[in-house]
């Protein structure tokens, strides 16, 4: 598996794995982030929090619907913190700009 660093809008660092979008990835407690190649690197779609729950189906449906705008790619950060988790999440939205962010779009409404 390779590990890719995204940066957040305070300049730090998260490290990512990429995993298999056919792994069990939605089981894990952390922050996934659901990517497409793009020219320069990565184009991030879609960030979604991971809280390790068996029945939770909405990161699947997150990455159906990241996948219709070009996301090929699933990456995994393991944080088990909520607090942790959470502020990773919103420095990333800031500094990455997703393009499915619907935090952003309630922001704007």
């Amino acid at each position: 598996m390779a590990l890719v660093n995204f940066n957040g809008q305070s300049g730090r660092s998260h490290a990512f794995e990429r995993v298999g979008h056919d792994a069990p990835w939605a089981k894990e407690e952390g922050i996934a982030l659901f990517a497409a190649p793009g020219a320069y690197g990565w184009r991030v779609i879609q960030i979604v929090e991971l809280d390790g729950r068996d029945d939770n189906v909405q990161p699947i449906w997150a990455y159906r619907n990241a996948q219709r705008y070009g996301a090929r790619a699933v990456f995994i950060c393991p944080i088990s913190r909520v607090l942790e988790r959470k502020t990773a999440i919103a420095d990333l939205r800031l500094g990455l700009t997703p393009v499915c962010d619907q935090d952003r779009t309630v922001a704007v409404a």
